[in-house]
């Protein structure tokens, strides 16, 4: 059996804000999401894992380094463009509340309908994209790593999205499950080619 776990970057200056924060856009890790992934690092630094992916993305990147930082074990780190945030075209960057009055439908869709989320008038991504990347990625270092437990250092929407996929949940089920938290580390089991979920959104660690 494979374990491969799942790890959302730190809480950002933007996730506080209330500002879209997609595959286009950055802002720094917050103070307190620092020692948060220092927390997850601690948490993680006991378990087999040999490789870990992680979003070029820079607060994804410095989520996983802050992470690694604790592990006392060899392992690698690769960098995947697939593994970006959903992105969100014009409205990258933008402040939350004001979408929700502007744009009331296709936000709706965004957060409770996302079979029926169609981004083409702001230019962003849609679900059934989203997926097939965050897939591909899961995929491909698992054929790279046969055996092995990995690390996946990425982001809400693209972890939540890429995991219920792969426990064969439909579309419109992608935002039936809680939102994860920051730095949550959420876990699938890999065996014989069936994925399983062991762990959603384990914040114990971070008490």
């Amino acid at each position: 059996m494979t374990k491969l776990y799942f790890v959302r970057h730190g809480k950002t200056e933007y996730n506080l804000a209330d500002r879209v924060q997609g595959g286009d856009v950055d802002s720094p890790l917050l103070p307190e999401s620092k020692e948060d992934a220092i927390k997850t690092g601690i948490a993680l630094k006991d378990k087999r894992i040999s490789h870990v992916i992680t979003s070029p993305q820079h607060r994804a990147v410095e989520t996983s380094e802050l992470i690694t930082n604790q592990f006392e074990h060899p392992f690698t780190v690769h960098f995947d463009e697939k593994f970006k945030e959903l992105k969100y075209g014009d409205w990258e960057g933008a402040f939350i509340p004001q979408l929700k009055q502007s744009f009331p439908e296709m936000f709706h869709h965004l957060r409770v309908r996302p079979e029926l989320y169609d981004p083409t008038e702001i230019g962003g991504e849609t679900y059934l994209e989203l997926v097939k990347r965050g897939i591909a990625v899961v995929e491909t270092a698992c054929a790279a790593f046969p055996g092995k437990d990995l690390l996946f250092v990425g982001h809400s929407i693209t972890i939540t999205c890429t995991m219920l996929s792969l426990l064969k949940k439909e579309t419109k089920d992608l935002r039936s499950s809680p939102p994860l938290e920051n730095t949550s580390i959420s876990i699938l089991n890999l065996t014989d080619g069936h994925y399983s979920l062991e762990k959603w959104n384990g914040i114990d660690h971070l008490a």
